[in-house]
């Protein structure tokens, strides 16, 4: 039987930075969620300075799977990769 006391290990912070998105960021990213394109930052097991990028396109299918983008971005470009990936969508989508 076990002592009671739980492990006091340093647990990884997984979350995503901060970030303030401009006014045409948030432009790129409305059209993609109002159009079926979902796009979002992925960890990566066991990393937790580190992302993929996933995006899933068309309305969501029980058991879909994601692009994944092949690159991996940290904690600095993250969220500008993020809003990147949604302008080039909204580029292909409206011109």
């Amino acid at each position: 039987m076990g002592s009671g006391l739980k492990s006091k290990k340093k647990k990884d912070n997984y979350s995503l930075p901060q970030y303030i998105a401009s006014e045409d960021e948030l432009k790129w990213r409305n059209y993609c969620i109002k159009n079926d394109i979902r796009i979002s930052p992925m960890g990566i097991y066991r990393d937790p300075n580190n992302w993929h990028i996933e995006v899933r396109l068309g309305p969501y299918k029980k058991g879909e799977k994601g692009y994944v983008s092949p690159n991996i971005y940290d904690r600095k470009n993250i969220w500008k990769e993020y809003y990147l990936m949604c302008k080039y969508y909204y580029d292909k989508h409206t011109r």
